[in-house]
C-alpha cells in the first residue's frame, strides 16, 4: 500500500542530474495515489507510523526558525494587498499581527532602530537596508489597505530612520549597510533585482509613494535621486532592475490620488476602499484624511455626512462620489 501511495519503485523514482555520479535507486516520497480505498487506510496509517519511527532515530534536519524583518516585510505587503483586493478578514488579521510582532520584537522606538533578525527571544545588532525598505513597503501597503494612521506614522518613522542610516546625501542612493559602519572593507549600493528586489529599488518606489501621501518633498527627492543614480543601469540592462523600472514608471507621471473622506472603519468607507482597490492601477495612491497625510486632503469635505471618494491629480479633483459603480468607471 505504501509503495503505491508514495510512488516507490525498485529502480528509484529520482535521478540527481546535477551529480555526474548520482546515487542509484533513490526514491523521493510524494503522494502519487491520492485516492486510497477505505479498507486500506488503516494499513497506510500503520506504514506512516513505522516510517516516522524509523526516521526519528536519525538526527533531525536543522529547523530554520529565525524571523527576518526583510522577508516579513515582503510577506506583510503581499498579505495586505491580498486583503485590499479580496476583502478576506483573515488576511487583515495576519497582517496586523505580523506588524505588531515586528514592532514589539525588532523595532526600538527610542533609537528608531529596526533590527534584522529575531530568534528565541534575541535579536541581532546588524543593520541592513533591506530590513528597513521591505518593511517600509509592507507597512505602506497595509496603510493603503486600511487607512489606519498608525501605519502611516510607522512608515514615516521607518523612512526617516532609513534615510539617517543608509542614504548617501552627496550622490544619492542607499548603502547596503549603515553609512557609519567601520568594520566593512567595502560599502556597496545594490541595484540587482533578483529573487528578492534590491533595497535601492524598493526604497525608491516606497519613498515616492510616501512622499506623495504625506507631501514630504525630502522623501520624494531621495527616491528620485536614487533612480537617477542608476540611470545607466536602467538604460543598458533594464532586465536586471525590474523593480527599479516600476519606480521609474511611477516617477515619470503625476500619480493619481484616491482620497477617502470619512471614518475608514465604517462599513460605507470600507466598501469604497474595497472598490478603489478593485481596479488595478499601480501608479495610484490611496489615502485618508487622518494622520500625517498631505494638507490638501484634509480640506476635502464629507458630502451629506457620508463617506466619499475624491480622485485627484495635483490640486484638481473629480466630483466626489459614494457610488461604487461610478467610482469603478472613473478609476479605469
Amino acid at each position: 500500500m505504501a509503495v503505491r501511495y508514495f510512488g516507490i519503485t525498485e529502480k528509484g523514482n529520482f535521478v540527481d542530474h546535477s551529480d555526474p555520479n548520482p546515487l542509484p535507486n533513490q526514491n523521493i516520497l510524494s503522494i502519487v495515489q491520492e485516492k486510497v480505498p477505505t479498507d486500506d487506510l488503516v494499513l497506510l496509517e500503520a506504514a506512516k507510523r513505522k516510517m516516522f519511527e524509523a526516521r526519528s532515530k536519525r538526527i533531525r534536519p536543522h529547523l530554520d526558525d529565525k524571523v527576518l524583518a526583510s522577508w516579513n516585510g515582503m510577506m506583510l505587503g503581499a498579505i495586505a494587498r491580498a486583503y485590499a483586493v479580496l476583502g478576506e478578514e483573515n488576511y487583515l488579521t495576519a497582517a496586523e499581527r505580523n506588524v505588531a510582532f515586528l514592532r514589539a520584537k525588532l523595532w526600538d522606538p527610542s533609537t528608531k532602530t529596526m533590527y534584522h533578525r529575531w530568534r528565541d527571544g534575541q535579536r541581532d545588532s546588524v543593520q541592513l537596508l533591506d530590513a528597513y525598505t521591505n518593511l517600509l513597503a509592507g507597512v505602506l501597503d497595509l496603510y493603503e489597505a486600511t487607512l489606519d494612521p498608525r501605519h502611516l506614522e510607522f512608515s514615516l518613522q521607518l523612512a526617516e530612520a532609513m534615510m539617517a542610516r543608509f542614504y548617501d546625501k552627496e550622490h544619492g542612493g542607499f548603502w547596503q549597510s549603515e553609512r557609519t559602519a567601520a568594520d566593512l572593507i567595502l560599502q556597496v549600493k545594490e541595484d540587482y533585482d533578483g529573487a528578492q528586489p534590491s533595497g535601492n529599488s524598493v526604497a525608491a518606489l516606497a519613498l515616492l509613494k510616501l512622499g506623495v501621501i504625506t507631501e514630504r518633498t525630502d522623501l520624494k527627492e531621495a527616491g528620485e535621486r536614487t533612480i537617477r543614480l542608476f540611470a545607466d543601469r536602467l538604460q543598458r540592462f533594464p532586465q536586471a532592475v525590474p523593480q527599479l523600472l516600476l519606480a521609474l514608471d511611477y516617477m515619470l507621471e503625476e500619480p493619481r490620488r484616491a482620497v477617502i473622506v470619512g471614518d475608514p472603519k465604517s462599513a460605507a468607507a470600507r466598501d469604497l476602499l474595497r472598490t478603489v482597490h478593485s481596479v488595478y492601477q499601480p501608479n495610484k495612491v490611496v489615502l485618508g484624511v487622518a494622520g500625517p497625510v498631505e494638507e490638501f486632503a484634509k480640506t476635502l469635505p464629507l458630502v451629506g455626512g457620508k463617506p466619499v471618494v475624491y480622485l485627484c491629480t495635483g490640486r484638481a479633483c473629480q466630483p466626489p462620489t459614494s457610488d461604487r459603480e461610478k467610482l469603478r468607471k472613473a478609476l479605469r
